[in-house]
């Protein structure tokens, strides 16, 4: 006989968002990115950019990377510090 538990031991939601954020020589200003809630025990973030917005527009090798981290970092220090317009549900 197996036995498997019915409640997961670690779920991951998406959340979508945008931020308005201006990097040198680029006329965007309104990024898109996920928010990555995972939940087993305890509640972590992680933040995803969008890569094919930022592929779009930066064309330097790295410069994309460099840029996109540079958005990550800024929406989880957001988020950490609360300062971020998002009430998630707790199912």
């Amino acid at each position: 006989m197996i036995k498997i538990s019915d409640k997961p031991s670690k779920r991951v939601e998406h959340f979508t968002g945008t931020i308005t954020m201006a990097f040198p020589g680029i006329e965007n200003k309104v990024w898109n990115f996920t928010v990555l809630r995972t939940t087993n025990g305890s509640t972590t973030f992680a933040v995803q950019a969008d890569h094919e917005q930022f592929n779009q527009h930066f064309d330097e090798p790295g410069e994309s990377e460099y840029f996109k981290a540079m958005l990550e970092e800024t929406v989880k220090a957001n988020l950490a510090k609360e300062q971020a317009e998002w009430k998630p549900s707790d199912k």
